[in-house]
């Protein structure tokens, strides 16, 4: 099994590139590594734009918004670089290097680039948009990484590529192929995932990113509920084979990581009143059915699925793991050296736990008790010794 840390994201690099690459679409002249006051006040209008047509209205949702090539380079300087910190985090959790990647509905190719960077050999963009696909291959060729395209519509079966794959990525686009205001549109969005998987190597994996927003993130808890009832095995994050817990209280389950701010985007924020401290996304990563539920050690696993709540006895996570939803906390004062890692629990990281104070779904720490954190955020899980080809 891989030991791979997530390459840094060279943000010293990859930002007077994107820049460059901004500035050659639109035919621009000026410094490589700094907007223009006037250049800045407009790209700042236009995220805006796109995150009111995306995130707070569904204007652009099912639209051809690359068309409008003001909004596709805004989307370059600013949503490009959270979607590659993205792909960076969530395609480490593959537990092996996945050699040939497919990346649909790639746009610009920000998960194009963060497989590259993460060791892909190749890598194939497909995107109906052709403007956005010569942006990608001009941003990975200039830093000097390989990456195909192909201009095509993704919901048109067969696929203009050939083989299998080992990685396919549908990154933020499934609410925008399969819109439920459609009439059958679940089964429609099943019939195609079919297709990705018999697109897969025996142990290919698909990786689904969506926004961490109410709508975007019951789908995909949805999806994962009917996928583990026709017996499709998860990579990540869920370790519990069961019905989604968090669906059954008709509450949110997304995943939260660190988010690295070179200037330029902190400026944006600043600008467009972006409160966004940190990475948010619903994702789902399913195996090939051949390769069935991944065999972890006998132990006690959980998620960490929320940040620290503040509570009358102390603070306490929630967790999700291979019996279900539960809490973790505890009354004493000082902990167990064993224990010493509740102190330093992360949302998103996978642990054990040993002899806990059971009290129906709630979890105390006692003396005695072990934590321990079995895969770190973004990384895969602590699977018994397989060979992966």
């Amino acid at each position: 099994m891989k030991n791979n840390k997530i390459p840094n994201p060279d943000f010293e690099n990859v930002i007077p590139l994107l820049i460059g690459v901004w500035r050659r679409f639109h035919k621009l002249s000026g410094p490589s590594d700094v907007l223009q006051t006037r250049e800045f006040r407009q790209v700042v209008e236009l995220v805006q734009k796109l995150r009111l047509g995306l995130e707070e209205s569904d204007k652009l949702v099912g639209e051809d918004y690359f068309q409008d090539s003001e909004l596709l380079g805004a989307y370059l300087l600013y949503q490009w670089v959270i979607h590659y910190q993205q792909g960076l985090t969530l395609i480490n959790e593959v537990p092996f290097t996945p050699k040939r990647v497919l990346d649909l509905c790639s746009g610009p190719g920000a998960f194009s680039f963060a497989a590259l960077r993460l060791g892909a050999r190749e890598v194939i963009a497909v995107d109906r948009n052709q403007k956005a696909l010569e942006m990608a291959a001009s941003i990975c060729g200039r830093y000097g990484l390989p990456l195909a395209i192909r201009k095509h519509s993704v919901l048109k079966m067969p696929l203009p590529v050939e083989g299998k794959f080992d990685l396919i990525i549908v990154g933020h686009c499934l609410t925008e192929l399969f819109p439920d205001t459609k009439a059958e549109w679940p089964k429609h969005q099943r019939d195609w995932i079919n297709h990705l998987i018999n697109m897969l190597t025996p142990h290919g994996q698909v990786l689904f990113v969506e926004s961490s927003l109410k709508h975007a993130n019951k789908r995909m808890l949805i999806l994962r509920d009917q996928l583990v009832k026709e017996g499709i095995p998860i990579q990540a994050p869920c370790v519990w084979k069961g019905e989604c817990v968090a669906l059954q209280a008709n509450s949110q389950c997304y995943a939260q990581r660190e988010l690295e701010k070179p200037y330029l985007i902190k400026e944006i924020q600043r600008a467009a009143q972006i409160n966004l401290g940190s990475l948010k996304m619903s994702y789902l990563i399913i195996r090939n059915p051949a390769a069935g539920w991944p065999q972890l050690p006998p132990l006690r696993l959980y998620r960490v699925i929320s940040p620290p709540i503040d509570t009358q006895t102390g603070q306490r996570f929630f967790l999700c793991g291979i019996d279900g939803k539960k809490t973790l906390g505890s009354h004493l004062t000082k902990l167990p050296k064993e224990a010493a890692a509740f102190d330093y629990l992360k949302r998103g990281e996978l642990i054990s736990v040993e002899a806990v104070l059971e009290k129906q779904n709630n979890f105390d720490i006692v003396i005695g008790t072990r934590i321990k954190v079995e895969s770190a955020v973004g990384k895969p899980l602590p699977e018994i010794e397989t060979e992966y080809v």
